[in-house]
């Protein structure tokens, strides 16, 4: 298992093609929408993979949870969407990048193996988060983003040339678009 799980990303990193396996979907409510780059959009369901490129798309009475090949997870609450940007993992040497794009929603990410070394990036409307081994739960709407640091080594928040790092458990820093974090 754990080979068929880790082959993807070597391609990744040896053959220079698009993984088309970047996680699964560990656990769902409702219908969530997954629209890989080359393929019809679908329902998410238990056990379903998620791609590079992959546009997931919630509704009222949606969730997803998914999970990376680092062991990093990512709970999309209900009328989400967000683009898995950019993964990329070396299983020998734990490291690799993680990049979402993520245009509304509530968000829960857990750092897994990447964030131990390199900040996982959420880049929204309003501002650009990076986590380093930890927690953030990220309210994000088009004009504003709060990002809520529950746990970890470090999150950043940076905006309108500016940056904000939280190292404090609860913190939390609201940017509102075109404005540094914690600003109106």
């Amino acid at each position: 298992l754990r080979t068929t799980l880790l082959t993807p990303t070597a391609l990744v990193l040896t053959g220079g093609q698009p993984a088309a396996r970047v996680g699964v979907t560990s656990a769902t409510d409702g219908d969530p929408l997954g629209k890989p780059p080359a393929t019809a959009e679908r329902v998410l369901r238990i056990g379903i993979d998620v791609q590079a490129n992959e546009l997931i798309t919630t509704r009222a009475n949606d969730r997803a949870h998914l999970v990376f090949l680092d062991g990093s997870s990512l709970t999309v609450g209900p009328n989400a969407q967000l683009t898995i940007d950019r993964f990329v993992f070396d299983p020998n040497t734990k490291t690799g990048e993680l990049a979402i794009n993520a245009s509304e929603g509530v968000l829960r990410l857990v750092g897994g193996k990447i964030s131990k070394t390199t900040p996982i990036t959420v880049t929204t409307p309003a501002s650009t988060i990076g986590i380093r081994g930890g927690i953030t739960i990220l309210t994000v709407e088009p004009d504003r983003t709060t990002s809520i640091f529950v746990f970890g080594k470090a999150m950043t928040v940076s905006a309108a040339g500016q940056t904000q790092t939280l190292t404090r458990q609860g913190s939390q820093v609201t940017t509102n678009r075109g404005s540094a974090p914690g600003r109106a």
